[in-house]
């Protein structure tokens, strides 16, 4: 018996599956399919860039029983560490002589680009269409392979619960060593799924789950241990479209009172099981914050407390256009998103640090092409930045994307075709937030000598390696040399561009380093560089630094190693 899972990624408003990320979905399927008598040695994992790098790996296909094709893109991405699956890729994939099914995001449809509206595929060669949730289908489809049974073919309607997920999610800890990133994975952790809202926003995929089906928090806890005895220490509680929804106290008004006690308990707990490298988490509803503001704080007190640096808390302005706002049913409008920065900087950015990161900081999303969108949008979102930047707030970072349309969603009723009418404003805007607000947050978030660690080496640019922490919307490290991938290293902080900033690994080995690290180091020339190679080598910080006190902002993080 050989069942394969070929993870084709996803990426939805409360979940992210791309490298360095593992999906909850393939963790889910395959526990599921160890919950009905499946052995987890016949259970196979292959990530869709893996296919495509070793062919070897593609005719492995051929011998499977079974193969669990998941997948799905509901927002739009940019994506360093893998390439989501094409439609030519998943019909190749139906060729293939097994029985194979098919689920995940991509039941909403398909498509990889915002800007667009998702289509449905024929899913040609597939036996069983997951329209329900593909990991109870894997339980079933589990089931009838242990017992003989002919397995079942058409579509697939069953939604699991919070209870099945329970179940399923710490069966399936194991396939995380099948990740060609692995142990440098990161796990999306689910707290409920479905969206407490009344009324969706116009776009979003989340409220096809429907109301809140909450997990209990030892049971979060429990698949937390799971995957560490495994050796993840990467984890990002960030399946639930609002972290601060979570086990929320109903209220006559639009959003749930936050309930600090049981996330604080949540968070607290996580970090007492060993050695957690990461706790982040992903999507906080501003609304909620606006609306409960003392409850709220208390919540992300807590979580800036028990989390580790870097954590960004994600909020979906949307538009700063009152207009679009209402004709969209957004969740909160400009001044409210105002609000709830404040708060985030006052309990995650503006404590005590010495060379390291910042907590906790809020992020922003923008969304172009909605209904109701004009000219005027445009100059209305900058002016929201500007004030930010006027008030002297700190955001981690501003995401731009267009919308995408699915079938089933307000939106899909309003517009045919969602490009924006207004494209050469839409381009200034971009324009306008790459120049005059993310390179001068840049310099304010990482100011240069701020010591980012355990940068993931992940991908070569000409003659400069790429890095990220693992971690959620982790900054763009590009260090000026080549190195080798998939190691991690510290690095400090010496230049910053629109969307990322140039680091240098650590130590600085001043009898070592290369002639043009050295010439990225604030204060140094190629003059000066060249010096420092045929002065060398140094005995200690007192002789380098009477022939280069420029580098006395560097001294510590400079060794004389002669090796």
């Amino acid at each position: 018996m050989r069942v394969a899972i070929v993870d084709g990624y996803v990426d939805e408003p409360t979940c992210l599956g791309v490298p360095p990320y593992i999906s909850t979905y393939v963790r889910y399927t395959a526990g599921a399919l160890v919950a009905a008598g499946v052995p987890e040695e016949a259970v196979e994992y292959y990530a869709i860039d893996q296919l495509r790098r070793e062919p070897e790996l593609k005719e492995a296909l051929f011998d499977a029983d079974v193969i669990f094709l998941i997948t799905g893109m509901t927002v739009p991405g940019r994506y360093l560490g893998g390439k989501p699956i094409t439609e030519r890729e998943i019909k190749e994939i139906g060729k293939i002589p097994a029985y194979k099914v098919v689920g995940g995001p991509i039941k909403f449809g398909f498509t990889l680009q915002g800007g667009s509206r998702a289509k449905e595929l024929p899913f040609g060669g597939y036996q069983l269409i997951c329209r329900g949730d593909v990991e109870l289908a894997a339980y079933y489809v589990g089931k009838y392979l242990v017992e003989g049974r002919e397995l079942p073919e058409g579509v697939f309607n069953q939604k699991r619960t919070a209870k099945h997920v329970d179940k399923f999610a710490p069966l399936g800890a194991f396939i995380v060593k099948h990740h060609f990133y692995y142990p440098n994975v990161i796990c999306e952790i689910e707290t409920f799924r479905g969206c407490e809202r009344r009324r969706h926003c116009s776009y979003c995929t989340e409220g096809f789950y429907g109301s809140p089906d909450e997990r209990e928090p030892e049971k979060i806890v429990e698949e937390i241990r799971a995957l560490y005895r495994e050796g993840v220490k990467y984890f990002r509680i960030g399946r639930q479209p609002n972290i601060l929804g979570y086990k929320a106290v109903k209220t006559e008004g639009e959003f749930p009172k936050p309930n600090p006690e049981v996330i604080c308990n949540l968070f607290r707990e996580v970090r007492e099981i060993g050695e957690i490298r990461t706790l982040h988490i992903d999507n906080v509803n501003a609304g909620t914050i606006d609306a409960h503001p003392v409850e709220s704080e208390r919540a992300l007190e807590c979580i800036a407390k028990y989390d580790t640096e870097g954590d960004v808390a994600p909020f979906g302005l949307e538009t700063a256009d009152e207009r679009v706002i209402e004709k969209n049913f957004l969740k909160v409008n400009p001044e409210g998103i105002k609000r709830a920065i404040r708060i985030v900087n006052r309990v995650g950015a503006f404590k005590e640090r010495e060379d390291g990161l910042y907590k906790l900081l809020p992020g922003i999303n923008f969304l172009v092409g909605l209904p109701g969108e004009t000219k005027e949008t445009f100059r209305k979102n900058i002016d929201f930045l500007k004030s930010i930047l006027d008030e002297g707030l700190l955001v981690r970072r501003v995401n731009i994307r267009q919308v995408m349309v699915f079938e089933g969603t307000p939106i899909a009723e309003m517009v045919k075709r969602p490009k924006t009418k207004y494209r050469k404003e839409f381009e200034k805007f971009k324009e306008w937030v790459r120049e005059n607000f993310d390179l001068p947050m840049m310099k304010r978030v990482f100011p240069v000598g701020t010591v980012i660690r355990d940068v993931l080496l992940e991908a070569h640019d000409g003659e400069h390696t790429l890095g990220r922490q693992l971690g959620s919307y982790p900054i763009l490290v590009r260090i000026p040399e080549k190195m080798e991938l998939f190691k991690k290293v510290n690095v400090v902080v010496v230049g910053h561009r629109e969307r990322s900033v140039m680091g240098i690994p650590l130590p600085i080995e001043i009898n070592k380093v290369s002639l043009k690290l050295l010439s990225y180091i604030p204060g140094i020339s190629k003059k000066s560089a060249t010096e420092i190679v045929l002065k060398r080598p140094f005995k200690d910080s007192v002789e380098l630094l009477s022939l280069f006190p420029q580098l006395e902002p560097f001294a510590k993080h400079i060794s004389f190693s002669k090796e």
